[in-house]
């Protein structure tokens, strides 16, 4: 990201920032709420538009992107809702969508996640078990970068504890938001402060 600028009805959140990640690097942003963090993955992500500035990713760069509040399609079973959020823009041949490993894979990571019931109605489910299944989806995706807004948001220690172990052993480079200062000690390997 380069000169990157961004305000929303008048006020800067973002002027002339600059950031850059390198492979397989652990980034972890911190500063106070409403400084623009969330805005900076989201323009990462390709979710928002900066309003100046540029943004440059590699070559055939995957990304999968954690929001704070994500969005479902409604009716959908919790292992639907998981399993076409995982794949929504990744064609994949190593695992199938519906295979029975890919299934198990699945279903192992959602129990990790407190998420037993694979038939309930995502629609039914409280912001916080919606927000595991979206990390779950998240996990799941082929990726090469995951940006997590909050990812500890609605676990328990046990579920923290598993979540730093999963992302401890992730091959890829990882940009993350959080407030859990153990979290971010334990995942990161550079810290930059938005202020």
């Amino acid at each position: 990201a380069e000169k990157v600028k961004k305000a929303y009805t008048g006020r800067v959140l973002l002027d002339e920032a600059d950031f850059s990640m390198q492979d397989r690097e652990r980034v972890g942003i911190v500063g106070v709420n409403g400084t623009g963090k969330s805005t900076l993955l989201k323009i990462l992500a390709g979710v928002v538009e900066a309003d100046g500035g540029k943004i440059t990713l590699a070559n055939g760069l995957v990304m999968s992107y954690l929001p704070q509040q994500p969005e479902f399609t409604s009716g959908q079973s919790l292992l639907d809702a998981v399993c076409k959020m995982a794949f929504r823009n990744v064609h994949t041949n190593a695992l199938e969508a519906g295979s029975a490993s890919f299934d198990a894979q699945v279903k192992t990571i959602l129990n990790h996640l407190g998420l037993n019931d694979m038939e309930a109605r995502i629609d039914h489910l409280s912001g916080g078990q919606r927000k595991r299944a979206a990390l779950a989806a998240v996990l799941l995706a082929p990726s090469d970068v995951l940006l997590l807004d909050e990812p500890t948001n609605h676990l328990d220690i046990e579920m923290v504890e598993w979540l730093t172990e999963r992302l401890n052993s992730y091959s890829g480079s990882i940009l993350l938001i959080t407030h859990d200062r153990y979290f971010l000690d334990d995942i990161s390997n550079r810290i930059v402060e938005v202020s």
